[in-house]
């Protein structure tokens, strides 16, 4: 994953989220799972700002929160230095080595698996989920189902309005799908007297396919992978469920 891209966003990266109206729409879905999979400790693997993980840590359960991004981890210990989190720096597939130790459930959220690029990346990062994962642990990796954004051609989220230091400012989330890798471009506009001033970063996403994700987590050794569509837990049609959410065990 491109640290850099997140180092540059830093805090402002929680002004792209609509925070509140997101953990309410996911919240349900995750309780559940951990409910039935008797979870007590969780690792939330490219965690950014913290969000997931101290959600998860308010259940009374113990959180581990991972990111490569070093500005990101920095901000987690300064947005919850009260709360009983752990966090660290590190990335896909360095995980357990510096953490030496495994968890109930392994979460990857926020759409940060497709920055995993190569299969190569990609197979390290998954035998490392499944050192993290305590035998009868679970694992949940969600993502954008770029197959149905491409038959929809729908290329941009946003745009998010938020004031920030008092002047109002516009977040557009754009996906350029007609590549691979696909180009992933957040653009700041922030309106500065009678005009605009705009910043953009831009990294890359792979869009990985079911099939390519169900391969990877057998040859992990994960076993009974499941795919949902929506946090509904609806069932996932690859020509338009919105997410690709995969729960597989150890």
């Amino acid at each position: 994953m491109p640290d850099d891209f997140y180092d540059q966003l830093g805090a402002g990266y929680d002004a792209i989220i609509n925070w509140e109206a997101r953990l309410t729409r996911e919240a349900p879905f995750y309780r559940q799972l951990f409910a039935r999979h008797g979870v007590r400790s969780v690792l939330d693997t490219a965690c950014g700002t913290g969000e997931h993980a101290a959600l998860f840590a308010s259940w009374g359960l113990e959180v581990v929160g991972a990111d490569l991004s070093e500005e990101m981890i920095a901000v987690c210990r300064r947005k919850y230095a009260d709360r009983p989190l752990e966090w660290v720096q590190a990335g896909f597939g360095e995980t357990h080595r510096l953490l030496n130790r495994s968890f109930d459930a392994v979460t990857c959220l926020g759409n940060s698996w497709p920055h995993v690029l190569t299969d190569a990346d990609a197979e390290r990062a998954m035998r490392d989920f499944a050192r993290l994962t305590n035998a009868g642990g679970v694992l949940l990796v969600q993502q954008l189902n770029y197959a149905a954004m491409r038959r929809r051609n729908e290329r941009f989220l946003g745009p998010e309005s938020r004031p920030i230091d008092g002047k109002e400012t516009l977040f557009l989330r754009v996906f350029d799908l007609d590549r691979d890798p696909i180009r992933f471009t957040i653009v700041e506009m922030t309106r500065e007297g009678a005009g605009w001033t705009r910043r953009e970063w831009q990294t890359e996403h792979r869009a990985w396919t079911a099939g390519e994700m169900a391969g990877l987590l057998e040859c992990a050794g994960f076993a009974g992978t499941q795919f949902s569509g929506d946090f509904a837990g609806g069932p996932f049609d690859a020509a338009t469920s919105d997410q690709m959410i995969v729960v597989v065990s150890k």
